[in-house]
């Protein structure tokens, strides 16, 4: 066994010009990164124009986690030598007994990984020569696309950040994010027809998708069924709210729109049990008082109508929707002053808000 690993750094050394070169190379094979790091800083010392040895600084960059690094040094040796930019020759240079250490394409990972980095910490300018790197390199990286899409909707340039989201779908048609995504975008903008048309399209391809993750058919389910109830559509709202909350039965948002659906609907019984089991695991969301309290008052329950509608007073002071509605709990308990003051402090809001 030793005598083999003589031999091998013996060829090893003998196909590299300087000693460093093959240091670096034998460091890296037996994954010691931080000698491996110290020989190719070395190695790029003694000969900063060497393109090989940004690669290998690259590759020992990539296998610590640090993609930033790790980008600058393949566009350094990308810069140097253009002709790296070849599949062939790129895991040609960067093999050890013709193995290459890292498929050219995974360099177009390292590129946006980088440029992720850089977005979480707000650097979205920063970001972008990485990203336009890793398509360079990778036309079909779905995720630098998803990343553009981002920066330019952090930066407020809309119409950009709908073009690289409709780019990422058009490479990646099976993407289940980034459909998703797209489709989120065509609602909110109000397309609703384009919107549901693309939502159908996942339904049928997660469902159909026995490797399809609970965590994207939850939150398939869970845009459908808001499209639905948006639509006025509230059996198929309905039906697909339960079928995300057969997966997670803890999203105090899915409880509370199943609870809004039943209300739509005027069952009442089935709105208050989600809506009250929304609250329980959401105290703070005024929204969800306020929708107890009307089902509650429908309900003709105004006495617990009125406790909700207290807390979500003590939550949002200032909306003047909340003391209508107290103002008609209050008008159909017969307490007319109390309505009447009510009636008043939200006018006063209304104005106060124009």
């Amino acid at each position: 066994m030793r005598k083999g690993f003589f031999v091998l750094g013996f060829l090893l050394v003998a196909g590299c010009s300087s000693p460093y070169a093959s240091s670096t190379k034998i460091y890296v094979q037996q994954d010691n990164l931080e000698k491996a790091l110290e020989n190719a800083n070395r190695w790029i010392a003694e000969d900063s124009t060497n393109a090989q040895a940004f690669l290998w600084r690259g590759i020992i960059y990539t296998r610590k986690d640090n993609y930033i690094k790790a980008a600058d040094d393949f566009k350094k040796a990308f810069t140097l030598d253009s002709t790296y930019m070849d599949k062939a020759k790129f895991e040609k240079t960067v093999s050890i007994a013709s193995q290459p250490l890292m498929p050219y394409e995974a360099v177009s990972i390292v590129f946006s990984n980088a440029a992720s980095q850089l977005i979480h910490d707000g650097k979205y300018d920063e970001a972008l020569p990485y990203l336009e790197y890793s398509i360079k390199i990778n036309p079909n990286n779905t995720n630098a696309y998803l990343l553009l899409h981002a920066i330019y909707n952090a930066k407020g340039d809309t119409k950009k950040a709908k073009e690289y989201l409709i780019e990422a779908v058009k490479r990646d048609p099976n993407n289940y994010h980034a459909k998703l995504q797209l489709a989120v975008l065509y609602s909110y903008e109000g397309n609703k027809d384009e919107a549901e048309k693309l939502l159908k399209e996942l339904i049928k391809a997660v469902e159909s998708d026995t490797t399809a993750d609970d965590k994207v058919k939850f939150e398939i389910y869970k845009e459908f069924a808001v499209l639905m109830f948006e639509l006025e559509k509230y059996d198929e709202a309905i039906k697909y709210f339960n079928k995300a909350y057969n997966i997670k039965k803890d999203d105090y948002e899915v409880l509370a729109n199943l609870g809004k659906a039943y209300a739509a609907k005027s069952d009442y019984d089935n709105a208050v049990k989600y809506l009250k089991e929304a609250y329980a695991l959401k105290k703070d969301d005024h929204r969800i008082l306020q929708s107890l309290a009307e089902v509650l008052s429908n309900k003709k329950k105004y006495k617990e109508a009125l406790k909700y509608i207290n807390e979500a007073i003590a939550l949002k002071k200032d909306d003047p929707n909340l003391y209508r509605l107290r103002a008609k709990i209050y008008k159909a308990m017969g307490r007319k002053r109390n309505a009447a003051k009510d009636l008043k402090k939200a006018k006063q809001l209304e104005k106060k808000g124009k």
